[in-house]
């Protein structure tokens, strides 16, 4: 199977109810693409988290020992944190590990979305099972026929009734 993309597999969640048999077969090949991307979007994000976490200690210890030389400054938790947190190597590390979150996110949904795709492909073959889909099950029996056109008389000749006495 070529390599899909986020947009195929979107794309994918769509269910073609003319071809239940194809989709049916196929819902467990693409649930299982979804799945093995969203591991890797996972190893991706903890990756840049772990490397984010190794650039905010470097720049921890080399914010403490600049301002360890400087006897006006001081180098309290919080001052060495906000430099951390303002400087840009903070920042660029930061954004990879956003980029890698939000696809490991976007993933994580899309492979709900297709936990939900298996259920409504379950239901959807329930009613084809049950004629659902055929005229014949929407056309009423001889008997409600019968009984609504028995209704229907017994309506007209009430309304014809209640106008004779006025």
């Amino acid at each position: 199977m070529p390599t899909l993309t986020l947009a195929d597999l979107q794309e994918s969640l769509t269910i073609d109810k003319s071809v239940l048999d194809d989709e049916v077969i196929r819902q467990p090949v693409l649930f299982y693409t979804v799945s093995e991307m969203l591991v890797d979007a996972l190893a991706e994000r903890d990756a840049a988290k772990e490397e984010l976490n190794s650039v905010d200690a470097d720049l921890d210890g080399i914010w403490r020992r600049k301002l360890g030389k400087d006897p006006k400054a001081k180098a309290t938790e919080a001052v060495v944190k906000n430099h951390v947190q303002l400087s840009a190597e903070h920042e660029k590390a930061f954004g990879v590990y956003l980029t890698a979150k939000t696809k490991a996110d976007r993933l994580s949904a899309l492979k709900d979305a297709f936990q939900a795709r298996s259920y409504m492909l379950r239901d959807l073959v329930s009613l084809y099972s049950a004629n659902y889909y055929e005229d014949a099950s929407v056309k009423p029996t001889k008997a409600q026929e019968a009984s609504q056109y028995a209704s229907n008389r017994s309506r007209i000749g009430n309304a014809r009734a209640a106008r004779g006495k006025q």
